[in-house]
């Protein structure tokens, strides 16, 4: 009984870790799809974008789990071959889902920050970075398919394998690299926002706690050194599954973070919408507005720019208008055509008369 409380090994630590996350990250996205869809009855690309990331995040803790069965978290000396052969082959696959797993909710940001701005220049700034996200999965893929020989891909402790350690070096920066271009498109995007001081920092906190993504992955490259090179690496190299379970967990959180109700409420609230969620209708109407909107005060300015008064404010600035703004264009246009309706009653009424 003494010697099976003795026994040294990391499994526990890695089950219970990658077990609590995988739930925090199912309620995490639960609560955004729940939001998102109570808000709009519909569901946009970057909720199915989130989507697909949690399949991956569940398909890489299957492969953990099936390593850690197989013995991963043992001494390597108290593993047979046959296991360490399969721990690696599990470890491998879950490498790959890792990656898809990480892309997808990079790629659900960027496309949510990209659905809360009418600027082509945000745009086209969206489109560079997902074209950058995109390219970073495909080198780090077809590297970690290709980084020992043919056939064994998989045997990275026996087989005949590249500089493993600068290979994951290399996933890691650019890993932190990605996340620095998304919050770099978040930055522009709070900038070229017209409004207050406290608003950009308010809209500035719904997004700052993607900084602990890079907190996490600067981790792992601290790491890496002691966990590549080992003698015991099914023993050894626990924290850095344990890491790569976080970075994957806090991605997917901060990915979903923005879309809780609170936040959403808030960006409603103060003239920022979704436009992939609304209807066509929706969409055309706000759009007009808010050129309405800019038109009057582009007009105002002008009127006032000789008292020296008026901010002069750049064309690829984001107005953001308050929720009553809106509203008084709506309870205008309504009045407008109930008038028109009076008159077309009474025209038609007129007529009537006349022909009797």
């Amino acid at each position: 009984m003494g010697s099976r409380f003795n026994y040294e090994t990391n499994k526990p630590a890695v089950a219970v870790t990658t077990f609590v996350l995988l739930v925090s990250v199912i309620l995490s996205v639960s609560a955004r799809l729940g939001t998102k869809y109570g808000l709009f009855r519909r569901l946009t690309h970057d909720d199915l974008a989130i989507i697909a990331s949690l399949l991956f995040a569940i398909f890489q803790d299957i492969c953990i789990a099936l390593a850690v069965d197989s013995g991963y978290g043992d001494h390597q000396i108290d593993i047979s071959d046959g296991d360490l052969d399969q721990i690696m082959k599990k470890l491998f696959a879950a490498s790959f889902f890792y990656i898809m797993s990480l892309l997808l909710s990079k790629l659900s940001l960027v496309l949510f920050v990209q659905s809360v701005t009418p600027s082509i220049r945000d745009k086209w700034i969206a489109r560079a970075v997902k074209a950058i996200l995109l390219a970073w999965a495909t080198v780090v893929i077809f590297g970690t398919a290709f980084q020992c020989s043919v056939p064994h891909t998989w045997d990275i402790w026996n087989g005949r394998c590249f500089n493993l350690l600068a290979w994951r070096y290399f996933v890691a920066a650019s890993n932190i690299a990605t996340d620095l271009f998304i919050i770099a498109q978040i930055m522009v995007l709070i900038i070229n926002i017209q409004t207050s001081i406290s608003r950009r920092l308010t809209f500035l906190g719904i997004f700052a706690p993607r900084i602990f993504l890079v907190i996490a992955a600067m981790v792992e490259l601290i790491l890496l050194r002691q966990s590549t090179y080992t003698n015991d690496q099914t023993y050894r190299m626990y924290d850095l599954t344990i890491i790569s379970v976080v970075i994957q967990c806090v991605s997917i959180v901060t990915a979903s973070w923005p879309q809780l109700m609170p936040f959403l409420s808030w960006m409603q609230s103060n003239g920022l919408r979704l436009n992939n969620a609304q209807d066509k209708s929706s969409w055309s109407y706000n759009v007009t507005v808010q050129s309405q909107i800019q038109t009057s005060s582009q007009d105002r300015r002008g009127k006032s720019k000789s008292r020296g008064f008026a901010p002069m404010v750049r064309r690829d600035q984001i107005l953001v208008t308050q929720e009553w703004d809106v509203q008084s264009q709506s309870s205008a246009a309504r009045i407008i055509r109930e008038e028109e309706d009076e008159l077309s009653h009474g025209a038609m009424q007129g007529s009537s008369d006349r022909s009797s």
